[in-house]
């Protein structure tokens, strides 16, 4: 359904062992704001997590550790906005997290000792096509250590800066780049079909291109 985020969180399965607090989380996606494609801008296919099982029926859920594995991050850019930046801008501020009679806002918060997102897919979505890039690990600690915990807005906006500054860190390609990485696959693709149609005349034919070519040339001399 709809979250902070002003868009649709999905979550494909989630299991919970009562023993020890393990959770997995599978095909987890984060739906683009409104101004951007309709596919998703985050996809979490594997979330691995340790919550501290005493802390679940309290006021602060305490995680020991959130582990996303390679997660895809779509990043749409535009002239003056991404859809990063879009999510982040969606979340509500604190003057914003006041409950309404119709939609009470959760009081539970999280305490997140660990967070690791490793080996981050950062699809470079343009006009122009899209190049993919891996970025560094990002390690966070002690989210919501301060304050008795974070809301889940406020562990999102963490997350986000995070990842935001990651992207602006790292060694993207240009335009240029992202262009000629586009043309390239076209022409890779171009070339496949060409092989393609030749061969198919040439089982219609019974004879290969190069062959047929020559008879017509001896026959033209």
């Amino acid at each position: 359904g709809d979250s902070a985020l002003k868009t649709e969180v999905r979550v494909d399965s989630l299991t919970l062992s009562p023993l020890n607090g393990k959770t997995s989380i599978r095909g987890l996606s984060i739906a683009n704001p409104a101004g951007f494609s309709e596919g998703p801008a985050i996809l979490l296919g594997a979330v691995e997590a340790e919550v501290d099982i005493s802390s679940i029926f309290g006021d602060t859920v305490e995680i020991e550790l959130l582990r996303l594995a390679q997660p895809q991050i779509n990043y749409e850019t535009k002239i003056t906005s991404d859809n990063l930046r879009a999510l982040l801008a969606n979340l509500p501020s604190g003057d914003d997290g006041a409950a309404s009679e119709s939609a009470p806002a959760s009081t539970k918060k999280i305490l997140l000792k660990r967070l690791e997102i490793l080996g981050p897919q950062l699809a470079i979505v343009t006009g122009l096509g899209s190049t993919q890039v891996t970025l560094p690990d990002i390690i966070l600690t002690d989210i919501g250590g301060t304050g008795g915990g974070a809301s889940a807005a406020e562990a999102a906006e963490i997350v986000l800066r995070a990842l935001i500054s990651s992207i602006g860190a790292a060694n993207l390609p240009s335009l240029d780049q992202v262009r000629q990485g586009f043309e390239n696959r076209a022409r890779e693709e171009v070339e496949k079909i060409e092989d393609t149609v030749t061969e198919k005349v040439e089982e219609a034919l019974g004879t290969s291109v190069e062959d047929l070519s020559n008879r017509l040339r001896s026959l033209r001399n």
